[in-house]
C-alpha cells in the first residue's frame, strides 16, 4: 500500500505544473490506497489485541489478488493478471500466502521498476498453485543506487512459502526480475472455495 501510494504521489508531483487534472486523479488514488492500507493495519492491530478473534473481518485471500492488481494498475503500474481455472478447496492460509506474496511482488515492481511491465500469473495443476510475477523493463536507477539493505520482503515471501511446504525463487532475468512460488492447494483440516477472476 505504501509503495502504491508513493508511486501515485510521485506521479502527481511530476505532472502538477502541466496537468492539474492528472495530478488530482493521482492524489485521489493515493488517498484511496492509503485509506485501505490504514483499514488493514487497524484490523491487524485489533487482531493482535482482541480476545474475540472470530468477530474480526477475514484475512485477504487469493480472490483478493485481482484487487491488488487493479490498485497497482490505477497507481500507474503496467500490470496484468492471468489465471486458469478455480482455486477449489484451497486452504485459507494458502490463499493468504498467495495474496501476501503477490502484494510484495507488486510492491517491489512499483519501487524498483515503475516503468516496467509486470505479468502476474496464477495457475493450478497437480494439487499445487503456481504463482509467477514476471517484471520486464528498466530498473529504477535511484533504487538501484541505494545502499544494499537486507531484503526482508524476499525473506518474508520465502518464509511464507516454506512454512506451507512450498517452494520460492526470486532473482534477475535477462530483461528484468522474476518471482516464482509453488504452494500446495490444501492444508490439513482447512477447506474453502475460491475463484480466479482475471476480468
Amino acid at each position: 500500500g505504501l509503495a502504491a501510494a508513493m508511486l501515485q504521489i510521485t506521479s502527481a508531483r511530476h505532472v502538477l505544473r502541466r496537468d492539474l487534472g492528472a495530478a488530482e486523479e493521482a492524489l485521489l488514488s493515493a488517498e484511496e490506497v492509503g485509506r485501505r492500507s490504514m483499514d488493514e493495519l487497524r484490523r491487524t492491530v485489533a487482531l493482535l489485541r482482541s480476545d474475540d478473534k472470530a468477530a474480526l473481518s477475514p484475512p485477504p485471500s487469493a480472490r483478493d489478488i485481482k484487487t491488488l492488481v487493479d490498485d497497482a494498475r490505477a497507481s500507474g503500474l503496467a500490470v496484468e493478471l492471468r489465471g486458469q481455472g478455480n482455486l477449489a478447496q484451497i486452504a485459507p492460509n494458502v490463499g493468504l500466502a498467495l495474496y501476501r506474496i503477490s502484494q510484495e511482488a507488486l510492491a517491489n515492481a512499483a519501487r524498483h521498476a515503475p516503468s516496467a511491465r509486470t505479468v502476474l500469473e496464477l495457475e493450478l495443476a497437480n494439487g499445487q498453485a503456481c504463482l509467477v510475477a514476471e517484471t520486464t523493463g528498466p530498473l529504477n536507477t535511484a533504487a538501484a543506487a541505494e545502499p544494499k539493505q537486507r531484503r526482508y520482503g524476499l525473506i518474508g515471501m520465502r518464509e511464507r512459502a516454506t512454512a506451507l511446504g512450498g517452494e520460492f525463487n526470486a532473482g534477475p532475468t535477462q530483461k528484468g526480475w522474476r518471482v516464482t512460488c509453488r504452494l500446495p492447494l490444501r492444508a490439513e483440516g482447512q477447506t474453502g472455495v475460491e475463484e480466479v477472476d482475471t476480468s
